[in-house]
């Protein structure tokens, strides 16, 4: 096997699939694309792309679907000046799958597809997995760990001779088990200290966006790094055992002023205000969270108001803050109304 120093890459396309819905993330994803998702001061489809400038892969095809737009303007703007980057002029992921959205990709030379799925946070080594592949001459090579799969490379040559047959709907579902049962395709086996993470769900997304909160678990994207935490003079701010408790300076000494936040993730663009207190919580941006609001006492008021799964991650969003102010405003009015005409004055 050649040293992987040795290796030329000209020839080697990277293909991002950031085009999925992201259904298992709800409201999150009705406005955002799903590797759109802010995480660890970039963006969730960022991993997949460093992984691929530090391969040294020259060129990048992203594959575009669900709500693009905030990924038409982010990969060329952050990634632009280290990797060529090429967007399709319609977005072409659709219902037929991944499958159809990389045969749909337009015509190149390049002698491999390096396939990423825009939605995994990784730090693998993917210039090795380009060495494995052509060291093992199959049609395909896929990342595995345990029965996950991840990074795959194609043969560009195999892959446009069979663009006319049945590949199936899935890469990862249909084809790369077709291909590995033929004897086509072989598992590249992940090292065992690998940080790898699916994001699939709410609990997925605010689980590995804690792993970045308490330390970067895994090689940051290129040009990016970890931020300590920031003395803001206006509150003092502990983080311990993983709960967060901030307090305005002069608050300090009023219990009611503290903000607890356990296990909780405020993602970019959200407030919590003082005296709030969270626990397994994921602040959308955009929301307002405020004062003395409990989280994760009470599961069924919890679940009364915010999308609450069955692992225990609260999903807070403004429209959910906004239902459950309007209902409080009522209760008030309907309170207040009674009160008076108890009293004879209405």
């Amino acid at each position: 096997m050649a040293r992987l120093d040795d290796l030329d890459l000209s020839k080697t396309l990277a293909v991002l699939l950031a085009g999925g819905s992201g259904s298992r993330l709800h409201e999150l994803s009705d406005l955002e694309a799903k590797p759109a998702l802010p995480l660890a001061e970039g963006r969730l489809v960022d991993f997949a792309i460093g992984g691929a400038v530090r391969a040294g892969v020259p060129r990048l095809s992203a594959l575009l679907g669900h709500r693009p737009e905030t990924l038409t303007r982010h990969i060329p703007a952050r990634w632009g000046d280290r990797i060529a980057v090429t967007l399709p002029d319609t977005p072409v992921f659709g219902p037929q799958g991944t499958m159809a959205a990389l045969l749909r990709m337009p015509q190149d030379d390049a002698q491999e597809f390096l396939v990423l799925p825009g939605d995994q946070v990784h730090d693998l080594d993917l210039r090795a997995l380009v060495g494995a592949h052509r060291h093992e001459g199959s049609v395909a090579t896929f990342a595995a760990s345990g029965d996950r799969r991840g990074p795959c490379v194609f043969d560009a040559a195999w892959l446009r001779a069979s663009a006319a047959t049945d590949l199936g709907r899935d890469i990862w579902e249909d084809l790369l088990p077709a291909l590995a049962a033929a004897g086509k395709a072989r598992a590249w086996t992940v090292p065992a200290d690998a940080y790898w993470r699916d994001i699939d769900t709410l609990d997925d997304l605010r689980l590995v966006s804690l792993d970045f909160q308490r330390g970067w678990p895994c090689i940051t994207p290129p040009g990016e790094s970890a931020t300590p935490l920031v003395d803001d003079p206006r509150e003092l701010a502990f983080e311990a055992g993983g709960i967060s408790l901030s307090v305005p300076r002069f608050g300090a000494r009023t219990p009611g002023r503290w903000t607890v936040l356990e296990d909780t993730v405020v993602m970019p663009g959200a407030r919590v205000a003082p005296g709030a207190r969270l626990t397994r919580a994921l602040v959308a941006p955009g929301a307002i969270v405020p004062a003395g609001l409990v989280l994760g006492d009470d599961p069924e008021e919890d679940a009364r108001w915010f999308r609450v799964t069955p692992l225990g991650t609260s999903l807070v969003t403004p429209p959910m803050l906004a239902a459950r102010a309007a209902d409080r405003m009522r209760a008030r009015l309907q309170s207040r109304s009674a009160g008076l005409a108890t009293s004879g004055r209405l």
